[in-house]
């Protein structure tokens, strides 16, 4: 299997920064929000079904959002306001109006955390000190949560996430990514939308565990698996991480273990093999419930 992604798919971003420093592995870092609430919005479960008695795995989207508003009163009817007709807050549900699709919706006070947890979570996307320093004057922080594990599931919360930053969210960090980005930033991948977006919103493919291995973490919020590489060169394999995810999303293929995969027909040829071993096993953000992938170079 040759693929061959056009370059206009793969973001200028991703490869405009394959030479900074690898992104921090989100397994285990402390989050911006508590330790004790987090465990309690997160249910990433497996559901049975009688007749079939098959398992069905979903996973959950996380998507937080600090802003400065007067008070909760406050939030409710900003959102209403600033998305008339197509965004509703009922009680601890967001809605849209026009999917009647509806989002689990958490508001807290100030994080004391927050700054450094967007300092983090934006080393890819090269957030600045100035947006940091707004980050610092949040007063409330919305956690929006739902069920997604597939493109069209992660473009409604992106929608959902994008109708509180129009009321007065500053950003937005993908907690079951560990990546965040400016509300203009966030705004402009859905403002100018294609499927191929989801993977910038969602996903981190940098990630380097300092011994010549590189993956991936946020697929299963798209619904695939995530992947990983090992003994390439670091540049190499962000770049083949990123064309393997977006190939996915884009053509959609059946994928097999034992398949093979390679950019181009003069690139380096992968065997397709599954990876038991995930690095973020057991992490109830990160870990993927749908599996990983390993590129292991032939």
């Amino acid at each position: 299997l040759v693929v061959q992604i056009p370059a206009s798919i793969v973001s200028s971003s991703r490869t405009d920064n394959l030479n900074a420093e690898s992104a921090t592995a989100p397994c285990g870092q402390p989050l911006a929000a508590s330790k004790t609430h987090l465990h309690n919005m997160i249910n990433i479960f497996k559901r049975k079904n009688k007749k079939t008695a098959k398992v069905e795995t979903k996973a959950k989207t996380i998507l937080c959002i600090p802003g400065i508003w007067k008070d909760r009163s406050d939030i409710v009817s900003s959102i209403t306001k600033e998305n008339l007709g197509d965004f509703l807050v009922a009680g601890t549900i967001i809605m849209n109006l026009k999917t009647e699709q509806g989002f689990e919706l958490e508001i807290h006070e100030r994080d004391e955390q927050m700054r450094e947890a967007f300092k983090s979570a934006g080393i890819v996307n090269q957030i600045s000190e100035d947006f940091l320093n707004l980050i610092e004057q949040h007063n409330y922080v919305i956690y929006l949560i739902g069920e997604t594990g597939s493109l069209k599931g992660a473009k409604a919360i992106s929608e959902a996430g994008n109708a509180i930053l129009k009321a007065g969210g500053i950003g937005i960090k993908v907690e079951s990514t560990g990546k965040a980005f400016t509300r203009e930033h966030w705004t402009s991948l859905l403002s100018d939308f294609q499927e191929s977006n989801l993977y910038e919103m969602f996903v981190l493919d940098s990630i380097h565990d300092g011994n010549g291995t590189t993956y991936t973490c946020g697929m299963h919020n798209l619904g695939f698996k995530d992947c990983i590489v090992s003994d390439i060169e670091f540049q190499e394999s962000v770049r083949l991480l990123s064309i393997f995810g977006y190939y996915q999303i884009v053509d959609k293929p059946e994928i097999k273990e034992k398949q093979t995969f390679s950019e181009d027909i003069n690139s380096p040829v992968f065997e397709i093999k599954n990876e038991i071993n995930q690095p973020c096993i057991g992490d109830e953000l990160f870990e993927n419930p749908y599996g990983m992938w390993r590129l292991k170079k032939k």
